[in-house]
């Protein structure tokens, strides 16, 4: 299994590097404006925490691979449009729920290690 290595994003700025295991990945998305770095990465068994990393969101989704595109459902205003897409691991997805008993406009996936992410209506293709 090799690891894929990213330059990690910190303020101050610092040389260190992040290398992930890409069968560990639940989702990757860019970077809203106040935070540093143009992409994050979220990893399996997490939590709360995120990878900052110095690539752009482009470039991380293509060294991984095999993710599928969603738009992010918000329940408050969406940022800018340059963070509503979020790329996913098919493989580390638990179960995938509409929003019910409404209409289904937003889908609940769930990930093997719990955490939870809303995308909007329809579901991608592949799910």
């Amino acid at each position: 299994m090799p690891l894929l290595c990213f330059n990690k994003a910190t303020d101050p700025s610092a040389p260190d590097d992040l290398r992930i295991n890409p069968a560990a990945v639940l989702y990757v998305e860019a970077s809203r404006p106040d935070q540093i770095g143009q992409a994050i990465i979220h990893l399996l068994g997490q939590g709360t925490s995120v990878n900052a990393v110095t690539q752009s969101t482009a470039t991380v989704v293509s060294a991984i691979g095999g993710l599928v595109s969603a738009t992010r459902h918000y329940l408050a205003p969406p940022p800018d449009d340059r963070v509503s897409t979020v790329y996913f691991a098919p493989g580390n997805i638990s179960h995938v729920r509409p929003n019910l008993p409404a209409a289904p406009d937003f889908w609940y996936v769930r990930f093997v290690d719990g955490s939870e992410l809303r995308i909007v209506d329809p579901l991608p293709a592949g799910l």
